[in-house]
């Protein structure tokens, strides 16, 4: 299989999407430690989007198995060689092909979570998406997302947003917005290279950002019988108090 950005546009930046994030170490978004600590001790989970693993490792820590339904080839293969050095693991951790929202595993899980997923799902698809966790969700289980998110659509001239050293190169990263409508923008981020002062390399990864809003979230939610796990259903995943960006909710055990 041939893999290239037409196919996969995320062929070229995992080491970049790491890279950046280890930097940022706790505060890195999406929070490892919210999604994480969330996963009920030895149950069984699906992380829809898992990526390079970021979460899928410390998730499996807790929980019994964990399934990953990934589309990107070249994420796929960044989370196998995180867990060729983890060989505990093994036994837990399932890595499969595939993308929402439309999905069928054939078996339910008492733990299903999205980590900086909803962004790349168009709102039309939601729905659909919503549905096919609520299919997959055991009765009494527990489904939890980031990226839902009162904030407005991003608009953005480029300009650098973080860069690292390694040995004797420096790397840096940009990002520009261009807001489509109220709640779509289209993001451009450029990982550049340099050697000294010299640009070697430069990456670019385009993509569409998708808004969505929690009151129409917990509505399309509750549609397929998932109802708020405390409170008003948000929870806490962002830096920003006033815009909490997470929902939590459960199926309740009535429901098959």
């Amino acid at each position: 299989m041939s893999v290239d950005t037409a196919t996969d546009p995320y062929v070229s930046i995992p080491g970049f999407y790491d890279l950046f994030r280890a930097k940022e170490g706790d505060k890195a978004l999406p929070s490892v430690a919210f999604f994480a600590d969330l996963a009920p001790q030895g149950a069984t989970a699906l992380e829809l989007g898992p990526g390079t693993g970021r979460i899928t490792l410390a998730v499996a820590e807790r929980v019994a198995e964990v399934w990953c339904l990934e589309r990107s080839a070249t994420m796929r293969a960044v989370l196998l060689a995180k867990l060729a050095e983890r060989p505990k693991l093994w036994d837990k951790v399932t890595v499969l092909p595939g993308s929402a929202p439309v999905f069928k595993l054939g078996r339910m899980f008492d733990y299903i979570y999205l980590a900086g997923v909803l962004e790349h799902v168009p709102e039309a698809d939601r729905p659909s998406l919503f549905r096919a966790i609520a299919d997959h969700l055991a009765p009494g289980g527990i489904a939890a997302m980031d990226m839902v998110l009162t904030m407005p659509a991003p608009e953005l001239a480029e300009r650098e947003l973080d860069e690292i050293r390694l040995g004797q190169c420096r790397y840096v990263y940009s990002a520009q917005a261009q807001r489509l409508g109220p709640d779509l923008s289209r993001l451009r981020m450029t990982y550049r290279t340099y050697q000294g002062d010299e640009l070697i390399a430069t990456e670019v990864v385009t993509r569409l950002h998708n808004m969505h809003r929690p009151e129409p979230v917990l509505t399309d939610l509750a549609a397929v019988g998932l109802v708020p796990a405390q409170g008003n259903g948000l929870a806490m995943a962002s830096h920003d108090p006033d815009d909490p960006g997470a929902v939590v909710v459960r199926k309740p055990r009535g429901d098959t």
